[in-house]
């Protein structure tokens, strides 16, 4: 009969057990042969990063790992904040629903009231839990199994998008251990790899910007693996660690395109590092009117190539971006629209830290931007810092200012590394004049990072007259210019380019050791202040 079933069909004989089998056997061989396949792609593309590229990155998440044995739990700024953020999207499946409610589990007050937390921060002369009494009432406490599920109510970290703590949620499943510390532990390792991550991104742009001098390379990334606020924060749960890479991977993405061809696959990887960035952290938002300029720049480069191809090139970037941000943009207006406070992030982010006393006026936010940066001008009307900034906040700062900003190096450290400054500016205004001839022709692409460059320092300006005035405290910190750390490589290449190029590379190599002596300082420093 039609359509009627085989003996074999009917009964389920072996002989149909055994072509399901086969059948299932196939599928999962094809899935392991695709699996295969791209874990070979992955390695050739590995093997194509040169060799000083590799170690760089194994050396900086080695110093990055060992600064994470030595700060101890939740001295990292805001770590506390992070760790929340982390544990309510593991345990719960969704970011913090934000609200005045207690910010953080029953588990992590605990462990934070034990570790004598909120006596040591701000407090350069308390110390955390030395003695093995006050480990064994730790441990006794956390022993009696909180509960990791918070409330998640409000912190300063949850406006912010979900997809650093959703990659922290990561190895927190996965650590062998349900005790706070260990799975803290664990999630420090992620942030490790994160900064490891960036300085290979650094190198990676070097080695596009001078690909003649393979010296410079290794140089410009390890100034970086080692200095010692971004090694400081790569050592805690902080989302600011994939905002760094992913605004490095921004400006390497771009810079590899001016140089190489603006291709489908460049444009994918544009958009895909973009939308990343953007889902990190909003102070991303800041860098994308210099990253749309710079592709319009490299659709205009391309029109050789056929008008049609550049601006399909140039949406296949902007349809990468706006898939995942959209959707992301569409699900928090959706809870806002059902009354109840955003799912970290962008639809309440405009609306925080405004005054008391109501909008900010355009003269104030104006001469705050100026004065952040640049001397005061007589006739502004607003008198906002008692010291000049670009000292005190931003090169003090990134020598070091460690902690919840409350120990410090001795007071001619940060003399002497302000005249080490002016002799490494002096240099790298000379080694800029010797390699002008190569990066000339890249004059277009680095107006557009500095574009870039200067929507980050407005977007601070912008969020620190208002955090200051409706709080009274300073909102600056030297870590929030660190999204353009590529460029402080780019800065310790040209200082040792300034001597010439037979001595170029021994001076580079010089300048590696002396930021290796200060990072070897810093922790130092942090060992005497949190167990000296």
């Amino acid at each position: 009969m039609k359509g009627a079933l085989s003996p074999s069909e009917a009964t389920g004989s072996p002989q149909a057990d055994g072509q399901g089998a086969r059948s299932v056997s196939d599928r999962l061989s094809r899935a392991g042969g695709a699996v295969a396949a791209w874990l070979r792609r992955v390695a050739a593309w590995l093997r194509r990063i040169p060799r000083a590229g590799r170690v760089c990155f194994a050396i900086a998440f080695v110093n990055a790992a060992i600064w994470g044995l030595v700060v101890p739990p939740f001295q990292v700024p805001d770590e506390i904040a992070h760790f929340g953020y982390v544990q309510y999207l593991a345990q719960t499946g969704k970011p913090p629903p934000q609200g005045p409610r207690p910010p953080y589990s029953a588990q992590e007050q605990l462990a934070l009231e034990n570790l004598n937390f909120f006596t040591v921060i701000g407090r350069p002369q308390m110390r955390v839990i030395l003695t093995s009494a006050e480990d064994r009432v730790l441990r006794a406490a956390l022993a009696t199994h909180p509960s990791p599920v918070g409330e998640g109510g409000a912190t300063p970290i949850t406006n912010q998008p979900p997809l650093y703590y959703a990659l922290e949620a990561i190895p927190y499943w996965l650590s062998p251990s349900q005790d706070i510390l260990t799975r803290l532990a664990f999630m420090r390792l992620l942030s490790a790899l994160l900064a490891a991550c960036t300085v290979l991104a650094v190198f990676m742009f070097l080695r596009e910007l001078f690909p003649g001098s393979p010296w410079a390379w290794p140089v410009g990334a390890l100034a970086v693996a080692f200095q010692p606020t971004f090694a400081f924060l790569a050592a805690g749960v902080q989302g600011d660690n994939l905002l760094f890479l992913c605004a490095t991977l921004t400006f390497l993405m771009l810079l590899r395109a001016y140089r190489r061809g603006f291709t489908t696959r460049r444009a994918v990887a544009i958009g895909a590092v973009v939308a990343a960035g953007a889902l990190a952290k909003l102070t991303f938002i800041a860098l994308l009117p210099g990253v749309g300029l710079a592709l319009l720049l490299l659709t205009w480069r391309t029109m050789d190539s056929g008008r049609g191809t550049a601006l399909k090139r140039l949406a296949t970037s902007l349809v990468v971006v706006a898939i995942p941000v959209a959707l992301y943009a569409v699900l928090n207006a959706a809870v806002w629209h059902r009354g109840g406070p955003t799912a970290g992030g962008i639809a309440g982010a405009t609306n925080s830290a405004l005054p008391a006393g109501g909008a900010v006026t355009l003269n104030q936010t104006l001469d705050y931007i100026w004065e952040l940066y640049l001397p005061r001008l007589w006739f502004m009307h607003h008198a906002y810092f008692a010291e000049y900034p670009l000292w005190s906040t931003w090169l003090n700062g990134s020598i070091g200012h460690f902690g919840w900003l409350d120990y410090t190096f001795p007071a001619w450290v940060y003399t002497d590394g302000r005249y080490l400054l002016y002799a490494l500016a002096a240099l790298a205004l000379g080694g800029l004049v010797r390699v002008r001839r190569g990066i000339r022709s890249m004059v277009p692409i680095f107006a557009c990072f500095a574009v870039m460059a200067l929507g980050l320092l407005g977007a601070i300006g912008y969020t620190g007259i208002r955090y200051r005035l409706s709080t009274g405290y300073p909102f600056e910190q030297a870590r929030y210019i660190f999204p353009l750390v590529a460029f402080l490589g780019v800065f310790v290449v040209l200082a040792a380019r300034g001597v010439g190029r037979r001595w170029a590379p021994a001076l580079g190599g010089a300048l590696v050791v002396l930021a290796m002596a200060h990072g070897l300082f810093a922790e130092t420093l942090t060992i005497s202040r949190y167990y000296g």
